[in-house]
């Protein structure tokens, strides 16, 4: 641009700029680490009970503190937004009009001797010669001061200068435009150039390409799971239908995702001794010997260990869901039971061999025998026990540890399936290969809670034939309907459930329980229905959860059981089972006699094109009406003795 100068900021405006980037990374870190990550947000979560999933020591120990990197971040960064700011506020504004009424302290429609009198007054207080200096005010900005008052003055007195301004809008007659960027002006200079160049060739020739390409390859080492290719490799080429329990630790061990540290002095010490007490032969890895400790809550001694052993802890669940995925795309019943049970057993930190009684805090091995004397070996038979009994199963612990314990018994989550039907969509029977939905309502039933009427919550779904007595499922609130979410599932309410986290004290951190929904048949070891999972159950046991599961029906007639099963990820002991069985009966022939409507439609006339062309292929036609059949059969007597006639002309010929 012709008469234009393009310069860097020289005045301090680039803070503004500054500010503005600023805000752009601090406003949406600033709201997402207020509302916390998913963890954060279960912490919050009420708890059912005191008592209810309480870490023991050992996770306390290894627990991150609220303040982390990313709140020391934040901080940092609204420090600097602060200092920023303040810089920023104390900046002189550049006017892009000049204003010489406002620069002498004036009004706009002050007269000339106005103009003249305030002037005298103002050139008498800020002569450089006579002002006296302010304590932060230099030499340089008092003459500067008394200049800019002196071509306001002339601007509006003198003849010339009035000219310019009148006519450019300054005294000093025509600007030149200047363009600038919102940057320091020492960005430009030339003893900071290697430094900028450096900074440049930092962020855009490394730090760039550093970190899109660690997105990239981390997205392609990593599956849908979340596990890294060569564990999932690994975890297809391993697992087989009749894994057991002791081969399946060893092949979540073998994982490439635990990232195993280079342990020395106490804590290959603390490894040993812990091998030892499990009885693992020697050699075993360092992943197995941790993860069997923890199963069989071992105590660690070195915190270092321990920290390493809850830092695989918290890798178990993703690796068994991929395992699981696995062992669905086979169809493997018993593989997918195991895989679910170790679930479990990673929550409440017990092996295959322990009494599920020690998921409830305050119980020890001796008071498992003690409840077995009075038949109580599961937590919902302690929470139906009389106060005499606990009394006798926890002898010598203290009061508040008795009600703590019993406590959470009596409010243990206890799946109970009211109504499990199958029915095909419009139909009163199931025919082979037919669309068959499978009708479950689901509570939990607390072992201390007394049974209350079940509000069936859910929605009404058309097109399904009711059986008879079946009710529909209406939501708890009169005259409101749910939502519907999908083909699978009918969803109620959710503002009616009260929900909680798993109760795992020994687990580092907390999660939601999933309740996985499946039908097998053990007989086969088959996974029939792949499973369903739901996380919204009412602790309460008030509201059931209407779920609703389509698959097509066996391709042949008969009667059929299978199992349908409702497991728990976090709880011990607590799975549903029940046999189911399905009639399925052969597909209705066609009726002997089919009435005229039928016909109509499926067969076309007996004196058509088409009709002569089905009878060429041997296929059913409709035939004529009565009328015309006794016209047809005249039509065929005339022509038949039309042909005789004709015949016995013949012959006599």
């Amino acid at each position: 641009m012709a008469g234009g100068q393009y310069t860097y900021d020289s005045s301090g405006q680039s803070y503004f700029f500054l500010l503005t980037i600023l805000l752009i990374v601090l406003v949406p870190l600033t709201i997402t680490t207020i509302r916390g990550s998913k963890q954060d947000r279960l912490d919050k979560v009420k708890y059912p009970c005191q008592g209810w999933n309480v870490k023991v020591d050992s996770v306390k120990k290894t627990a991150k503190g609220k303040f982390g990197a990313r709140q020391i971040l934040l901080a940092t960064l609204w420090c600097v937004f602060a200092v920023v700011l303040q810089r920023a506020s104390v900046q002189e504004s550049q006017g892009l009009l000049y204003d010489p009424y406002k620069i002498l302290g004036i009004s706009t429609g002050a007269s000339e001797k106005e103009i003249k009198r305030h002037y005298k007054k103002a050139a008498v207080k800020f002569h450089p010669d006579k002002i006296k200096l302010a304590d932060n005010q230099t030499k340089e900005e008092a003459d500067n001061h008394f200049t800019e008052l002196t071509k306001a003055y002339k601007s509006l007195t003198d003849a010339d200068i009035r000219k310019n301004f009148e006519l450019f809008g300054h005294p000093d007659g025509k600007q030149e435009f200047q363009q600038g960027i919102a940057l320091p002006s020492w960005i430009v200079e030339g003893r900071n150039v290697g430094w900028v160049m450096g900074a440049y060739a930092l962020v855009l020739g490394v730090m760039l390409p550093y970190f899109v390409g660690k997105w990239w390859y981390g997205t392609r080492r990593l599956t849908k799971d979340g596990i890294l290719t060569t564990t999932a490799t690994h975890f297809f080429r391993s697992l087989e239908e009749h894994t057991t329990f002791e081969e399946l630790l060893d092949i979540i061990s073998g994982a490439d995702d635990f990232k195993i540290p280079n342990a020395k002095g106490g804590g290959d010490a603390e490894v040993e001794r812990l091998r030892k007490e499990l009885g693992l032969k020697e050699g075993t890895g360092r992943v197995r010997v941790l993860v069997g400790a923890y199963l069989e809550r071992k105590e660690v001694k070195d915190r270092k260990v321990l920290v390493e052993q809850h830092s695989h802890i918290t890798l178990l669940p993703t690796l068994l869901s991929s395992l699981l995925s696995i062992s669905l795309s086979h169809n493997w019943l018993s593989t997918t039971i195991l895989l679910l049970h170790t679930s479990q057993f990673v929550q409440q930190a017990l092996s295959p061999t322990s009494s599920p009684l020690l998921q409830l805090p305050h119980i020890d091995s001796a008071m498992v025998e003690e409840a077995a004397k009075v038949k109580v070996r599961t937590v919902e038979e302690f929470g139906r026990l009389e106060v005499g009994d606990v009394e006798k199963v926890m002898k010598g612990r203290r009061e508040w540890e008795k009600r703590e314990a019993w406590g959470v018994a009596k409010v243990w989550p206890v799946v109970d399936v009211e109504e499990a039907k199958f029915r095909v969509v419009g139909e009163s029977h199931i025919t082979p290969s037919s669309i068959v939905s499978l009708s479950l309502s689901i509570r939990l039933s607390p072992p201390g809670q007394h049974r209350v009427p079940v509000v069936r919550a859910g929605i009404r779904d058309a097109g399904i034939v009711m059986g008879e007595g079946e009710e529909d499922f209406v939501s708890p609130k009169e005259g409101e309907e749910g939502k519907e979410e999908g083909a699978d599932e009918e969803e109620e309410d959710k503002g009616e459930r009260e929900m909680s986290v798993g109760h795992a004290p020994f687990f580092p951190g907390n999660r939601k329980p999933t309740y996985s929904i499946f039908i097998g048949d053990h007989k086969l070891n088959r996974v029939f229905v792949a499973p369903l999972k739901i996380t919204d159950l009412d602790v309460t046991g008030k509201v059931a959860r209407k779920v609703r599961m389509t698959f097509p029906a066996p391709p042949g007639p008969g009667l059929y059981t299978f199992q349908l099963y409702v497991m728990s990820d976090a709880i011990v002991g607590g799975d549903y089972q029940r046999d189911m069985r399905m009639k399925v009966d052969p597909p209705s022939t066609s009726s002997p006699h089919p009435s005229d409507d039928e016909d109509d439609i499926s067969e076309p006339d007996e004196d058509t094109i088409a009709g002569q062309m089905a009878l060429m292929k041997g296929q059913p036609v409709r035939r004529a009406r009565d009328d015309d059949e006794s016209g047809t059969d005249e039509s065929g007597t005339e022509e038949s003795e039309s042909d005789s006639d004709s015949d016995d002309s013949s012959d006599d010929d």
